[in-house]
């Protein structure tokens, strides 16, 4: 009886793992099916649709538009967010609660009424359908994240760095740019990377503002109406590799920045003392 409980947890995280990567597993295999449909068993394999997708000029271009656009829009979002952590980090008690509830509003909306807002309000001010109105609607659903992951790095940072720095004289730019911008690098960097995969997978969003400039995952909902061919499973399993791969890297590189920066303070405060 014993035993059996013992194994029950690593069976259910088993279990769990299974039911998160047998479907990726499975989609990755259909990209190598010698057939223009979708099925099992795969009785001969090939890796001509692999080959079709990269050279094909439509897919290459929503690609490059997806890319253009994680990267405007997550140059918007840590440009807004990042004044706006510091304005939080600076108040306290209710009001402090009032900002946070109306930062991260965006990401709690359901993102069809968030789409349609947004379709409405580029209207309003004038903006025309396309790549920037796209930018402009994934930094609105990017820009909390940012707060938040700069406001819970600001949270952990001693107060003692920066009047250390203006005792010896530095002023405020000064304080910012050499002790506060350095601290919160792995914070940044976590928000720079977050918001461009979350902005990569768009597609509600896109589809609304987007006019007939497809991104990605547009362009793969357009064909997907068509049915699904292994060309689909070819080319989503090429950014799913290479979007796990990015995650994994900026995982590692920030957690390593992280520990190196935290080690080099602790040995300073040590060395003052």
């Amino acid at each position: 009886m014993n035993k059996l409980r013992r194994m029950a947890l690593p069976g259910l995280f088993w279990l769990f793992v299974a039911y998160l990567f047998l479907p990726l597993i499975v989609m990755a295999a259909m990209g190598f099916r010698d057939s223009n449909f979708v099925a099992f068993p795969i009785h001969s394999w090939t890796t001509q649709w692999y080959r079709e997708v990269l050279f094909d000029r439509d897919i290459l271009a929503s690609l490059w538009l997806s890319a253009r656009v994680a990267l405007l829009s997550t140059v918007i979002s840590i440009v807004v967010g990042l004044p706006v952590a510091f304005l939080t980090a600076r108040t306290s008690g209710l009001l402090r609660g009032a900002l946070v509830a109306l930062v991260v509003l965006p990401a709690f909306l359901p993102v069809v009424v968030s789409a349609i807002a947004l379709r409405i309000f580029i209207g309003r001010i004038g903006l025309e359908t396309g790549m920037v109105a796209i930018a402009f609607g994934h930094a609105v659903a990017s820009m909390p994240f940012v707060v938040v992951m700069v406001l819970t790095r600001l949270n952990s940072m001693s107060h003692n760095m920066a009047d250390a720095a203006r005792n010896l004289g530095a002023d405020e730019v000064i304080v910012l740019v050499r002790i506060v911008l350095p601290y919160l690098s792995p914070a940044l960097l976590g928000a720079f990377m977050f918001c461009m995969l979350l902005s990569f997978e768009d597609f509600v969003r896109s589809f609304f503002l987007g006019g007939f400039e497809q991104t990605f995952p547009v362009l793969l909902f357009s064909r997907l109406r068509f049915g699904f061919d292994p060309g689909l499973a070819a080319i989503s399993t090429i950014i799913l590799i290479a979007t796990t791969g990015f995650g994994l890297y900026a995982e590692r590189f920030i957690r390593t920045r992280r520990l190196g920066r935290d080690t080099s303070l602790s040995a300073t405060g040590n060395t003052h003392d």
